[in-house]
């Protein structure tokens, strides 16, 4: 599906794009500058606030999204928090230095004359702070734009959701494109604010002696953004969303759930008249999507069973590493109201993979053999494996791995940094469509550690008892993936560029009930 096909999916997030942006942009405005001006006429609270917000600044953008997580669940919220947060910086420093700059005799001439402390901040302090404060809120743009991007990750929309997706499905036209959206809307925010900034010292924004050709030059973009704005407020339409029939769907940052959230949120629309919203590949995968579906910002999404029976209910491994299904139905009933709705039929375990043409492959057949020879090895795997205790720190306890290096990444780029030499040996995914094509060969677990992680959509018990109708509906997806289906829609997705949506829909249409 070529990008054009996509439009009304990328109108969609530039909607959302510009709407958090500028919601963002508005309160950080009013913020920064009244905290601004209170820092400097408290030097107590100076600092105080200074430090504080000089502070915040340091957390990475990623964690900050991840810390607020339990307190204010994903998506809008979150967002919104985090943008003001790093948007503070900029505008107080610029709205205090500004201020601080201004020339003291200035302030005392005009007491002199009788003015209040008012009237010296009104007349004096700001309209000679402003140039500084717009300089500022130049700075402040482009960076709330480009960090509204990361605000994907949490289930927030906006166009960083295509650059997130094309990583995850490999598709390199989701990611320019993504990329050039949100530059675009750096670049004119800048040239927005910076129209005000040329203009600031003369008119004071709204300066009797503009001429008509400088108001112009000011106003006019301004309508423009309050047109586009109005314009992606009817678009989404978020009021009609909230008061309708709706389920909220989310999936892993992977093709595979990309994939099967698309396959639910299909069958859904194509059997019902609840809408469909989806927040597909936030990022953390159950770390972050398990608090949401207990807080009801999420409603449905596909677990694994290892993945659930480890790192949700947190429960050791049997001795032969299979997990008892009924009991993991039991234990997600009775403590946090969700509902497994049976297994869709694969198993998506973990696993380890070295290329077919290296020197030792022929030697190299299991987990042991690759322990023995691990020094030649240069391993990659995603961070959430060096993480995982049911991963790497619990394999190295039962194989004696010691590789010449360890290489942390992104999930979606370890096999391009297989095929580019950089590892030569990776944890995979059994479902995975990348090991065909980079011809890998998957070695065998002899002392079988790894326990199965077979897919199952679970749910909210409580939608189940809004839509009764969507438990069969789902229900009925029970044993219809095998493992080589699986691979296979992956591969589709992955390799010949299919779109998810389309991937799903063709696979729904073969169903047959």
């Amino acid at each position: 599906m070529n990008l054009w096909e996509r439009r009304i999916y990328f109108l969609n997030l530039a909607a959302e794009h510009l709407l958090l942006s500028l919601g963002s942009l508005v309160a950080v405005t009013f913020l920064g500058i009244l905290i601004g001006v209170f820092v400097f006429y408290s030097s107590k609270s100076r600092k105080i606030i200074l430090p504080l917000i000089n502070f915040l600044y340091t957390i990475p953008s990623i964690a900050m999204f991840g810390l607020l997580i339990p307190l204010v669940g994903i998506g809008l919220k979150n967002a919104l928090i985090v943008l003001i947060l790093y948007g503070l910086l900029p505008m107080v420093r610029s709205t205090y230095s500004g201020m601080k700059e201004v020339p003291e005799q200035l302030v005392e001439a005009a007491e002199g004359l009788g003015s209040t402390p008012t009237q010296v901040f009104r007349n004096i302090y700001f309209p000679l702070a402003l140039p500084s404060i717009l300089s500022g809120l130049r700075i402040t743009v482009v960076m709330i734009v480009a960090l509204t991007g990361l605000a994907a990750l949490i289930g927030a929309g906006g166009l960083g959701q295509a650059i997130f997706r094309g990583l995850n499905t490999m598709n390199t036209g989701l990611i320019v494109a993504g990329s050039l959206g949100i530059s675009l809307f750096a670049i004119l925010g800048d040239q927005w604010i910076g129209q005000f900034e040329k203009k600031a010292s003369l008119l004071h924004l709204i300066s009797k002696n503009a001429t008509p050709k400088q108001k112009r030059r000011i106003i006019f973009p301004t309508v423009l953004v309050l047109i586009f704005t109005l314009g992606a407020l009817i678009y989404l339409n978020p009021l009609e969303k909230e008061n309708s029939k709706t389920i909220v769907v989310a999936s892993k940052p992977t093709s595979e759930q990309f994939i099967l959230g698309e396959i639910i949120a299909q069958r859904i629309e194509n059997n019902t008249d609840i809408q469909v919203i989806r927040k597909f590949g936030i990022g953390g995968g159950t770390t972050n999507i398990q608090p949401a579906m207990l807080s009801g910002d999420l409603d449905v999404y596909v677990e694994y069973t290892g993945t659930a029976w480890l790192n949700v209910v947190k429960k050791d491994l049997p001795e032969n590493h299979l997990i008892d299904f009924t009991k993991l139905g039991k234990l997600y009933e009775e403590n946090y109201d969700l509902k497994w709705l049976g297994l869709l039929g694969f198993n998506n375990t973990y696993g380890l993979a070295i290329g077919k043409d290296h020197p030792e492959s022929q030697s190299i057949t299991t987990y042991s053999d690759l322990a023995a020879r691990s020094k030649d090895f240069i391993f990659g795997a995603e961070f959430d494996f060096f993480e995982r205790s049911d991963a790497f720190p619990g394999l190295k306890k039962v194989y004696p791995f010691h590789f010449k290096s360890l290489e942390e990444m992104d999930i979606n780029l370890r096999y391009q940094a297989f095929k580019q030499g950089k590892i030569n040996a990776v944890d995979i995914f059994t479902t995975d469509a990348q090991i065909k094509r980079l011809n890998l060969k998957v070695l065998s677990d002899d002392k079988n550690y790894f326990p199965s992680y077979e897919a199952g959509i679970v749910i909210r018990e409580e939608i189940i008892k809004k839509y009764p109708e969507v438990e069969k509906l789902l229900f009925d997806l029970k044993g219809k993936i095998s493992t080589e289906k699986m691979q296979e829609l992956n591969y589709e997705v992955e390799i010949l560029k299919k779109s998810p949506a389309e991937v799903a829909q063709e696979f729904l249409k073969t169903l047959k009930y």
